[in-house]
């Protein structure tokens, strides 16, 4: 009952669908983390209805202007699911890092509400990105089951490694959402069943997509070791702003490989 309060929690936290008043206690949030890919899940399997939607009526339509319409579609769909909350975080962290400031001066950029010119520009230059590569996506004549996996790696992996993270990095400020799900959560178990799942998805992913596979894999993996550096050396830990930040960063990265391989292949 413990865990599906905590799945919830999670819908409640970490995306804009409506869920069920549930009170928000140590008991409730103790699988929180470990419940926070799931959203990652939904993305994914929305994702590819859209993109089967998409292939549909371009195929039946013949007209140029549907595969603009679906690749924005599809640069929205995430951020529309999310509600928005790692899109904060990851301009709030753009804006603290190109500050090149010390790390107290940092953590203080990471707390103002307002929005710097490195964020705002930050955040114009993901979403093109990942427009282009969304067009590129649709452009590609792609058979819609071919793009389950690989979309369950694009946005899972960057939940199930930021879960982890949350479990075991450390944290920059005894204060904050990221000190309160690390603290009543069930740290061990959750970097346990995060490396379940994430070991479980590899595993298929090598098997049906081979050198595609390893590079969908090993991506996420990558900016999950960069990301460690990174807020170690910049706030002395992560923090919730932080974790938005490398939900964003792993997401695009993924999706950048995945789009170059089938470009080349």
């Amino acid at each position: 009952m413990s865990f599906l309060k905590s799945i919830v929690l999670a819908v409640s936290m970490f995306s804009a669908i409506p869920a069920p008043n549930v009170e928000w206690n140590e008991k409730n949030m103790r699988y929180l983390m470990c419940a926070f890919p799931l959203v990652g899940a939904l993305i994914a399997f929305l994702c590819v209805f859209w993109f089967f939607l998409g292939m549909q009526v371009m195929h039946i339509w013949q007209k140029p202007i549907s595969i603009h319409f679906f690749a924005l579609g599809f640069t929205l769909l995430p951020v529309l699911v999310s509600g928005g909350i790692h899109v904060d975080g990851f301009m709030d962290t753009c804006d603290a890092l190109a500050s090149h400031a010390d790390r107290e001066k940092k953590l203080a950029i990471l707390k103002d509400s307002h929005s710097g010119a490195f964020a705002v520009l930050g955040c114009v230059l993901y979403f093109l990105s990942f427009f282009v590569l969304s067009y590129e996506l649709f452009r590609i004549p792609t058979e819609t089951k071919q793009l389950i996996l690989p979309f369950l790696s694009i946005f899972v992996f960057s939940r199930l490694l930021s879960a982890c993270a949350v479990a075991a990095f450390p944290i920059a400020k005894n204060s904050g959402l990221v000190h309160t799900f690390s603290t009543n959560s069930a740290r061990i178990f959750t970097v346990m069943w995060c490396e379940f799942f994430f070991i479980l998805i590899s595993f298929f992913l090598l098997k049906f997509y081979r050198f595609l596979g390893l590079a969908l894999v090993g991506t996420p993996l990558i900016v999950f070791i960069l990301y460690y550096v990174m807020t170690k050396r910049n706030f002395g830990g992560i923090t919730g702003d932080t974790a938005g930040w490398f939900v964003q960063i792993c997401e695009i990265m993924t999706l950048a490989v995945f789009v170059i391989e089938k470009i080349l292949l």
